[in-house]
């Protein structure tokens, strides 16, 4: 009887330890939101997310702290000319890679938030995985610098 549990035991564990992999591989970098002005219908959240695995991985929800209407993914691609901001169903990170998440390109929303946080505040942001596993992800407020792109009249931010 003993033994049956430790079995059970074992497995449970090693269950529980197969589907926190992704978590323990995906490293996240410089976590942080742009600051917005206190009515601001929507808030940007920016890192950098380091696969250091031999597959693939995914992030397929984000959730936060942040009282929100809602948090999606999107991603800034050039479509006809125009600059366009596409929601995305998941955020890839190819095996022994990086996804840069920045101004211009893919980046987390956060929609309708109640309060808009101030500068240096932290927005607490957990990443769902592929495989159900989570990240917790702490992310500061700060500014964003404006550029301009002298070779195509654009405007990025930093």
């Amino acid at each position: 009887m003993k033994l049956s549990i430790f079995r059970a035991l074992g497995t449970i564990l090693l269950m529980m330890g197969a589907f926190s992999v992704e978590a323990e591989e995906l490293m996240v970098k410089d976590p942080w939101v742009r600051a917005a002005p206190p009515v601001a219908p929507t808030i940007a959240a920016y890192m950098v997310l380091e696969n250091h695995s031999t597959s693939a991985i995914s992030v397929v929800e984000v959730r936060t702290s942040l009282e929100a209407d809602g948090v999606g993914m999107h991603r800034t691609i050039m479509a006809d000319g125009m600059m366009k901001m596409v929601p995305q169903k998941f955020i890839p990170v190819a095996p022994h890679s990086s996804t840069v998440l920045e101004p211009g390109s893919w980046h987390i929303m956060l929609v309708g938030p109640k309060k808009v946080p101030a500068i240096g505040e932290i927005v607490h942001l957990t990443l769902v995985l592929s495989d159900g596993s989570e990240q917790m992800v702490s992310a500061t407020v700060r500014k964003g610098k404006m550029m301009m792109n002298h070779e195509s009249h654009e405007m990025k931010t930093d």
